[in-house]
């Protein structure tokens, strides 16, 4: 996976992926940004500043799929626009070791190398990410993507009450793919039959295994990928 440096010190960032100049959901990450600003204490740029140096950005590194990256914070505003390609095979996920302790709503700051960590601790056992449980046993999110299940044929995330950063991707899925919003206890996961990774970047990625866990691929998880893909609105800066 490859990964872009983030800025010296900390604050908030948002990830973005682009298609030909063109935005995925910018307002919903420009509202998603201030809100962890505001929670974080950071002093966002107005908006104005923002568009116009996202508009630049964008001409002087222009790419088909792109990666772009929004930070905010004690080094000030800085975007970088970098080449994007997605998973070309469904990813293979383990359970975590790492009992997450978050309460409610999450936000993407950084830096950012706790959610690497479980990421990396992943990599090390042969898989691409891993499943993070809180205290209860319920399901939160994997290190640097949100999940979808298939449980007795309805797709289903986890809350936010749970412990989880509230995702643009799993906001798309849930508003405009059906996707319901409820508790998943380690339990269930047995009987889930089919998974999707949710993020910004890779929008939906299908899920091979969880563990020895053999998963459906080609069938409602691509269903509901494609769905997602042709939902996504993308929009012009400038």
């Amino acid at each position: 996976m490859s990964r872009v440096p983030f800025p010296d010190g900390a604050g908030i960032f948002e990830t973005l992926r682009t298609e030909n100049g063109q935005v995925a959901e910018l307002g919903r990450h420009m509202r998603r940004a201030l809100t962890a600003a505001t929670a974080n204490g950071v002093v966002m740029p107005s908006e104005e500043l923002l568009r116009e140096e996202i508009h630049k950005t964008l001409l002087a590194h222009p790419q088909t799929v792109g990666r772009l990256r929004l930070c905010i914070g004690d080094a000030g505003l800085h975007i970088t626009h970098s080449p994007y390609e997605d998973p070309e095979r469904a990813a293979a996920l383990t359970f975590a070791t790492h009992t997450s302790r978050a309460l409610g709503e999450q936000f993407k700051t950084y830096p950012y190398q706790s959610r690497y960590e479980i990421v990396d601790e992943a990599n090390d056992l042969g898989f691409d990410d891993a499943i993070v449980f809180n205290a209860a046993n319920d399901a939160t999110e994997t290190g640097i993507s949100n999940i979808a299940l298939f449980i007795d044929g309805r797709w289903v995330t986890p809350p936010i009450s749970s412990g989880i950063l509230p995702g643009v991707m799993r906001a798309i899925a849930i508003e405009r793919c059906g996707v319901e919003v409820r508790t998943i206890h380690i339990s269930e996961f047995p009987s889930v039959t089919s998974a999707l990774l949710l993020s910004s970047l890779k929008i939906a990625q299908e899920v091979s295994h969880v563990g020895e866990q053999k998963l459906d691929i080609g069938g409602a998880s691509l269903s509901l990928a494609q769905e997602m893909r042709q939902k996504i609105q993308y929009f012009s800066v400038g």
